[in-house]
């Protein structure tokens, strides 16, 4: 299992909302289905993007929850644990991390790994007309499009940095001239007065 210093904020968020979910059903395990509210309810990360745009709804994910699950045995909140189906789902996590080529493990991933574990949480999300293949489609998509705007800001800030033209070397009217030719390309001249020591 992976150090807790590779689970980004946010994963490290939904481990303490699901346990949170744990206590608040009066549960002695932090189980799948803990964890998936867990995703649900850290709205900013990947996993509940997706988990949204598939059309879930925190409520609706409780109340299926609610009907599935029962309490276990008398409740003792200082005795609140993993249970050993959401350990698999983080053994997973780290998998679909490294499968990603990434050196985090982020929301997207804790997804991933609770679609890859039979558990409480898939007869959740099969109820509520959710499969593995549709979060898995779903999360690639959010990925790849999180991917692409973050490289085409980075490549407008790129451009930004490389659309200038300075102008060193030559007499005044050359410069202008160069300057405006620079103008035509698209490009900012930058004219300077530099004097060389050769």
């Amino acid at each position: 299992m992976a150090g807790m210093e590779r689970f980004t904020q946010r994963a490290r968020r939904v481990l303490s909302l699901a346990h949170q979910e744990a206590e608040r059903a009066r549960n002695n395990f932090i189980s799948t289905e803990h964890l998936l509210l867990g995703l649900m309810d850290e709205e900013g990360g990947v996993a509940s993007r997706v988990l949204r745009e598939l059309g879930l709804s925190t409520d609706r994910v409780r109340k299926v929850v609610n009907r599935v699950t029962s309490s276990s045995d008398p409740f003792d909140p200082s005795r609140v644990e993993l249970a050993v189906d959401a350990q698999r789902v983080l053994e997973h996590a780290v998998e679909e991390a490294r499968r990603l080529g990434h050196h985090y493990i982020g929301t997207e991933h804790l997804l991933l790994g609770l679609v890859g574990v039979e558990s409480t949480a898939m007869e959740v999300l099969s109820k509520l007309g959710i499969n593995a293949d549709m979060v898995r489609r779903q999360t690639r998509r959010v990925l790849n499009e999180t991917a692409t705007n973050a490289s085409s800001t980075s490549s407008d800030k790129v451009s930004k940095n490389f659309n200038q033209i300075f102008i060193l070397h030559g007499q005044d009217e050359w410069k202008k001239t160069v300057a405006s030719l620079v103008q035509i390309l698209g490009l900012v001249p930058v004219l300077m007065d530099c004097e060389f020591n050769w």
